[in-house]
């Protein structure tokens, strides 16, 4: 027995224009999100989390190694507009 699925070529464009319309609305939010904060903000939340993480906090102390100093798999804060399905999987896949 086969894992694969059959689809029609109408349930694959409707997939894709799907998938078009919710990236075109993430990044639409992510935009709004990246507009609301400021650098100031940013400082301000990373203070507290290591004034926390000096006062015992584990969570603020792994915060603090893992996302400020790079300790762990560190995150990247990277903004990507995309609109359209072939983009967004060649960058989810790295390529």
């Amino acid at each position: 027995m086969s894992d694969k699925q059959t689809m029609t070529l109408s349930e694959v464009e409707r997939n894709i224009q799907r998938n078009a319309q919710t990236l075109t609305m993430q990044a639409t939010l992510r935009q709004a999100i990246f507009n609301s904060i400021s650098e100031a903000d940013i400082s301000e939340l990373v203070k507290r989390q290591v004034e926390k993480a000096k006062a015992g906090d584990e969570k603020s102390l792994q915060f603090v190694m893992k996302y400020v100093l790079g300790f762990g798999q560190p995150i990247t804060l990277q903004q990507i507009n995309v609109t359209d399905v072939e983009t967004a999987a060649r960058i989810s896949k790295g390529r």
